[in-house]
């Protein structure tokens, strides 16, 4: 079949309303019609009636309420991944029109995980002088959570202990993170090691969370090697650093953090009478994230061997 001249695929355009593409991508965005209403200073029935038509000339429902929030039908991803490329262009071309904001993107992780992933993320995207920038949250997650999180886009990537399954989403594991045992430099009630007696009446700062890993293997170390509640517990991981720094505490940290923070910090490792657990960070986003994002998320991704 031969291709349409381009000014038969010019007259073919006028069959479609632009506004109503341009009132799709805003709803695609916010996932919801009344904000969309807000955002155009109109009424949410002139935004349903517009998404109504262009349901009917897509002939696919394009959106599914889940709650509060409208969700992308598969059909609704493509169309916007080939809409707003244009929509885009064609902003730029007003009288009025200003350089593009960098995008934002929302990412969220557990305290503890924060200072082991940010730092190093925002240093991969400066490095590659992206247009993007960063809004970082902390949440208590899970994997239920952080599917909620993405399928609902109030969040771009999740940083968290948990492996999520879900069709539209991918995952993989950054790291895994070793625990340490440490204590201030100065500190002397403990040497290079603590044996069980020291470690059950030690006074221990730690992560207050819901994460129901380190739960469940704090509750066992504290079944068999504890006699007392911890002294505090926190959930600003600075925090943490700063009372082991400056207190007879002792503290769990990630060994990763503690190769960061020690020297900042003067802190030092103690040997432990048992194996303290390991755990994984992975990263999740939805699969039609920004391809830069994406890239640079393989980038921290800890080599195979």
């Amino acid at each position: 079949m031969a291709a349409l001249p381009v000014s038969e695929k010019i007259c073919s355009l006028s069959k479609v309303d632009l506004n109503l593409l341009t009132i799709f991508c805003l709803i695609y965005s916010v996932g919801s019609i009344s904000k969309v209403a807000d955002m155009l200073d109109i009424s949410a029935s002139a935004v349903s009636q517009s998404l109504r038509k262009l349901r009917e000339m897509m002939g696919d429902n394009l959106f599914v309420r889940s709650g509060n929030i409208l969700l992308p039908t598969v059909f609704s991803d493509e169309l916007y991944d080939n809409t707003i490329s244009i929509i885009d262009k064609l902003s730029t071309l007003l009288p009025d029109s200003t350089p593009s904001r960098k995008k934002r993107v929302t990412l969220y992780t557990e305290s503890f995980i924060s200072p082991l992933v940010v730092p190093e993320l925002t240093e991969k995207l400066l490095e590659t002088n992206s247009d993007i920038s960063l809004l970082h949250r902390t949440e208590d997650l899970n994997e239920q959570k952080t599917t909620e999180l993405l399928n609902m886009r109030q969040a771009d990537v999740v940083f968290s202990t948990f492996s999520v399954e879900n069709s539209n989403i991918r995952c993989q594991k950054v790291c895994d993170i070793d625990l340490v045992l440490v204590a201030a430099q100065d500190n002397p009630l403990y040497g290079s090691t603590i044996d069980e007696e020291l470690f059950r009446n030690a006074s221990l700062v730690g992560y207050n969370t819901k994460n129901e890993k380190i739960i469940y293997y704090r509750s066992i170390a504290d079944k068999k090697f504890r006699s007392s509640e911890r002294c505090l517990l926190t959930t600003s991981f600075a925090s943490i650093l700063i009372i082991i720094a400056k207190t007879p505490c002792l503290g769990i940290i990630p060994e990763r953090a503690f190769a960061t923070y020690s020297e900042m910090y003067k802190l030092r490792r103690v040997g432990t009478p048992f194996p303290l657990p390991k755990f994984s960070i992975y990263s999740s986003y939805r699969k039609e994230s920004n391809k830069l994002l994406s890239t640079v998320l393989d980038d921290l991704l800890v080599p195979t061997t």
